[in-house]
């Protein structure tokens, strides 16, 4: 059970493909539209296309991709707490990740430097102790040189690690493809959010809003309704999602979202907050920021904060 949480960890950074099912019934009369996109939708804002466009988009995924093939650098902090919030271990560096091309592949290596590190956040031989760290690691730490195709070639899976890559293949969907079902035992139905049994538990919109550099952009909104925010309450796994797509090119270019539940066999609580920024046509994240828990049978509560800085992309 505890690989199942591995893949709730660190979500963000996984493969996907887009799925562009129509919805069964008509959703969008369902969706708030404040003034502004009211205005638009009478001057050809289609706010049922852009309802098809947030469940097919793949612009975000996109943007993490492009990560392994660009050279960057990034500022990495984690911590970990106890029951009482109290501080156990960190782990603090910058990376510095270069890429080169060698005949059709693009290949990446990284270095660390100024790493920190406080507590037992290692085991021997510098093996991660907790299973948020050693997916961090796996995401976004580069150890060895490894090569990929050309960014514009299709993408393919994870390499395989156990029952790790079967959950991550389906928890992958409620960051890139946020309301679609997922196949996992207990709580896969509730993440269904689009679907029509789902419709009292939630409020939903799109909005009009100036991101914080001004950008213009749509949100779309997913926040569960006051009767059901009861964090025992069990009907809910997505508490809240915000997508912000750049009015001009519908690209995503933030997006933040809490996920929780609390039952018999496991309790989580995660928030995740990702902001993304463009170069040259392209789209990186720029910063992530990481808080929440986990907590299965015979395992000790893992309560971790991190957040990650990304910059100089060249």
């Amino acid at each position: 059970m505890k690989n199942l949480f591995l893949a709730f960890i660190l979500l963000i950074s996984l493969n996907s493909q887009a799925q562009t099912d129509s919805l069964e019934f008509d959703f969008a009369r369902f969706i708030y539209l404040d003034s502004i996109t009211v205005t638009a939708s009478r001057g050809g804002f289609d706010h049922e296309e852009f309802i098809d466009m947030v469940r097919a988009d793949s612009s975000f995924y996109k943007a993490f991709r492009n990560l392994r093939f660009i050279n960057y650098t990034a500022y990495n902090d984690i911590q970990f707490f106890d029951k009482k919030e109290q501080a156990t271990a960190s782990y603090s560096s910058i990376s510095y990740q270069t890429v080169k091309p060698e005949k059709k592949l693009t290949c990446r290596t990284m270095k660390l430097k100024d790493e920190k590190i406080v507590g037992k956040y290692y085991k021997k031989n510098r093996k991660p102790r907790y299973y948020t760290s050693k997916m961090y690691e796996r995401l976004f730490f580069t150890y060895e040189k490894t090569c990929e195709q050309d960014i514009d070639a299709p993408a393919s899976e994870d390499e395989p690690d156990g029952k790790i890559a079967k959950y991550v293949t389906q928890l992958k969907k409620l960051i890139f493809q946020p309301g679609e079902k997922v196949d996992v035992p207990i709580i896969g139905n509730k993440t269904a959010i689009f679907d029509k049994k789902m419709l009292e538990y939630y409020n939903y919109s799109i909005e009009s809003k100036s991101y914080k550099n001004g950008t213009d952009c749509y949100v779309f909104g997913v926040a569960v309704k006051p009767d059901y925010q009861d964090k025992k309450e069990g009907k809910t796994v997505v508490k809240f999602l915000e997508t912000y797509f750049e009015k001009k090119t519908f690209q995503v270019i933030a997006r933040n979202y809490r996920v929780a539940y609390f039952g018999a066999l496991f309790d989580f609580d995660v928030t995740m907050n990702v902001e993304l920024t463009q170069l040259d046509g392209n789209y990186y994240p720029e910063w992530i920021n990481y808080n929440g828990f986990w907590k299965v049978p015979t395992q000790k509560l893992e309560k971790a904060k991190f957040t990650i800085r990304m910059e100089d992309f060249r």
